[in-house]
C-alpha cells in the first residue's frame, strides 16, 4: 500500500564560502499521523562521513526552528517541490536515500535555486506541504 500523491519540500543548502552543497533534507507531512516527516543528510566530504538523519514533529513552528538550525541563514538555498506518488503508506519506511533515489524531473513541480534563507518563505512552503494533500 502507498501513500497517495503527496507534496515533497527538498531543501538544499550551499555553502556560501565555495559553493558546494552541504546539507540536503526532504520534509513532507504525513495527513495520517498529522506530523511532519523531515529525512536530511549532511553531504559527505574527503574528512567526514555523513549519517541521514530522521525526524518527525507537529507543529510547522517547531519544523521551521529545526531547519533555521540545520541551514546556516547566510548561505544560499534552493527550495524543490516534488509530487511523490508512490511512498510507503507507513512514514517509518520514507527514508532519506529512497526519496533522493526515486528523484525524477517529472516530479518536480517548481525549484527556486539560489535563494537567501527567508523564514517567510520557509513558513509558506510548510504550510502547503500540510493543506495541499489527496485522500485517493
Amino acid at each position: 500500500m502507498t501513500f497517495p500523491d503527496c507534496l515533497v519540500l527538498k531543501i538544499e543548502e550551499y555553502d556560501i564560502s565555495n559553493q558546494k552543497l552541504d546539507t540536503s533534507m526532504f520534509v513532507l507531512y504525513d495527513q495520517r499521523t498529522q506530523a511532519y516527516l523531515v529525512r536530511g543528510t549532511r553531504i559527505e566530504t574527503k574528512s567526514m562521513s555523513s549519517v541521514p538523519y530522521s525526524f518527525t514533529c507537529e507543529r510547522t513552528k517547531d519544523l521551521a526552528n529545526f531547519i533555521s538550525v540545520a541551514i546556516g541563514e547566510e548561505n544560499r538555498t534552493s527550495y524543490i517541490l516534488y509530487n511523490y506518488n508512490d511512498l510507503p503508506l507507513s512514514s517509518n519506511d520514507i527514508t532519506y536515500d529512497m526519496l533522493y533515489d526515486e528523484e525524477e524531473p517529472a516530479h518536480e513541480i517548481c525549484a527556486y535555486d539560489n535563494m537567501t534563507y527567508d523564514r517567510k518563505v520557509l513558513l509558506k512552503y510548510l504550510g502547503m506541504l500540510r493543506n495541499v494533500f489527496n485522500y485517493y
